[in-house]
C-alpha cells in the first residue's frame, strides 16, 4: 500500500526535534552519504526541514517509515 504523501508530512510534523535528528541520523549512516546523495535533501540552511526531508525521503523509498 503506497502512503499518501500528505499524511507522511502529518506524522513527520509531529516528531519532536530530537526524534527528527536521531532518524535522519539513523538513515543517513545507513546510506553511502555522498555529496550527492545528501544534496537532494536541500533545505535552505534550516536543519529542521533537512531532517524531515530525508525521512520523507526514507518512507517514499522503503514505504515503511524509519524504527526509532
Amino acid at each position: 500500500m503506497i502512503m499518501d504523501e500528505n499524511t507522511i508530512q502529518i506524522i513527520i510534523d509531529d516528531y519532536s526535534f530530537r526524534d527528527l535528528q536521531i532518524l535522519s541520523s539513523k538513515i543517513l549512516s545507513s546510506h553511502n552519504a555522498t555529496n550527492n546523495f545528501i544534496k537532494q535533501f536541500k533545505a535552505d540552511h534550516d536543519s529542521q526541514q533537512f531532517y524531515k526531508n530525508v525521512i520523507f525521503w526514507y518512507i517514499k523509498k522503503y514505504n515503511k517509515f524509519p524504527d526509532v
